[in-house]
């Protein structure tokens, strides 16, 4: 949480010297990247977490297929850059693609040590062999920022991070590939994992199809405003669900023959979770306006109506996660697959119904889609974990209507006294009455999920 946190620091930098222009060119490129880091790891290495007793071939298998996967697509991206580069109408694309796209080559390197320390459950081993790579990063970054680097800035800030991390996870691991193959083992692994891999691909082309669709249609300029728009509504609640599904994927994973216990701690998790998230998306959206102003300039503020929007769909984020761990942990990839398909088709009937109203256009559309996933999610999820949607979402609706209710009573109160206040002093007070109005009611309710926070802060610090 905290090297992400650095990272995050970083881009606001960045974003106040760099303009929305140079984001829109990196949001151009960003579903390539993403696709290509996807194949990289082509759901191996979630295979290779919930094998028991695993081997050295399978360990190696794997590592010589994400090999494989990944320079294959590196050197298809490698020679379709200049076609990317002439549908966005930006000769640059072309060399930022190629440089960019060596991330996820260098990734598929250190996916196999990743992955043994996950499974491991040595989460803050992992967070100290990750600090040298993002420390460097953000210096890479700030130092190529400061001097009007333009999107290179970006670009090589995330690309010293995966090579010093992925260095550093091969340093400290004990374990070396001993390139013994088995077809056996790729059978296995690639069996359950390409079925991930095709659902993450599906998923990663449609979060990034608005950069796509606004980027040809609209100026880079506007594709700026929505990008970085999305990323800082996405950040918040990102970094919480990783951290959360780190702990909670290989957890279930082991409970997987009690379907009883895992539906408790399933709810428990998801609530717990879900009472944070929440109201910290519908607060961040109160105090955008003055938010925005303060940490990326005025430049950035047609960028606010996007993100306020985007904080209804970003409220329901753990849920998706946490409901996707459990066809994981029972091995469902193939309904896993299927459900992303259907989810998908959804997504393209919104974008040819909603394009033509603009950008933020496009913005409502993504939410409506993503409250239609969410239903999707929940039902099939149901049965296996004895956790019905319908449940899921009664233990959800407290937090949304008191959330809602923090919402209007701190932007209805900026929009009636607001211009009388510095957007400082907006942001001071917006916090201070979210916390107030949020925690008295669900302490006037005795909400369930208030107490276990209580107690999880109780037993942190008697540790």
């Amino acid at each position: 949480m905290v090297l992400r946190g650095l990272s995050f620091l970083a881009t606001i930098l960045l974003a106040r010297w760099l303009g929305p222009a140079q984001f829109g060119l990196i949001g151009m490129i960003a579903v390539f990247i993403a696709i290509g880091t996807n194949i990289a790891d082509s759901g191996m290495s979630a295979s290779l977490i919930r094998t028991k007793d695993a081997e050295e071939a399978d360990y190696s298998t794997v590592f010589i297929l994400n090999l494989v996967l990944s320079s294959t697509f590196y050197l298809l991206i490698f020679f379709a850059a200049p076609y990317i580069a002439a549908f966005y109408h930006q000769p640059i694309v072309t060399k930022l693609i190629r440089i960019y796209g060596l991330t996820f080559m260098i990734s598929a390197f250190s996916a196999v040590q990743l992955a043994i320390l996950e499974s491991q459950m040595k989460f803050k081993q992992i967070m100290k062999q990750n600090m040298p790579g993002t420390l460097a990063g953000v210096f890479t970054g700030i130092f190529l920022g400061y001097l009007d680097c333009g999107a290179w800035s970006i670009i090589f800030m995330y690309l010293t991070t995966q090579l010093v991390q992925s260095a550093v996870l091969w340093w400290r691991s004990s374990w070396r590939p001993s390139f013994s193959y088995s077809k056996e083992k790729a059978k296995y692994h690639f069996g359950f994992g390409y079925k991930l891999m095709l659902s993450g691909l599906l998923n990663t082309i449609f979060q990034n199809i608005y950069n796509i669709v606004v980027g040809r249609l609209y100026t880079v300029k506007e594709l700026g405003y929505f990008e970085r728009s999305r990323a800082f509504n996405d950040y918040p609640v990102s970094i919480i669900t990783t951290a959360m599904n780190r702990v909670s994927y290989p957890l279930l994973a082991g409970l997987q023959g009690d379907k009883q216990l895992i539906s408790a701690v399933y709810r428990k998790i998801m609530r717990l979770t879900f009472f944070i998230t929440c109201p910290l998306m519908f607060g961040a959206a109160a105090i955008a306006r003055p938010l925005f102003h303060i940490v990326l300039g005025e430049q950035w503020l047609p960028a606010v109506p996007y993100f306020q929007v985007l904080c209804l769909a970003s409220i329901f984020y753990p849920i998706h996660a946490f409901n996707l761990n459990v066809f994981k942990v029972y091995g469902r990839s193939e309904l896993f697959l299927k459900l992303e398909i259907v989810k998908k088709s959804i997504i393209v009937i919104g974008l040819f119904a909603s394009f033509r109203f603009g950008v933020i256009g496009l913005v409502w559309s993504s939410v409506i889609c993503n409250y239609l996933a969410l239903f999707i999610n929940t039902y099939y999820s149901a049965d296996m974990i004895n956790y019905p949607s319908k449940q899921q979402f009664l233990d959800m609706l407290p937090t949304i209507l008191i959330s809602g209710l923090m919402f209007l009573l701190v932007y209805f109160t900026f929009r009636w006294q607001g211009a009388s206040f510095s957007p400082l002093a907006q942001i001071l007070s917006g916090i201070t009455l979210c916390i107030f109005i949020y925690l008295g009611f669900n302490k006037l309710i005795h909400a369930e999920p208030l107490s276990y926070l209580v107690e999880t802060i109780k037993r942190r610090k008697l540790r």
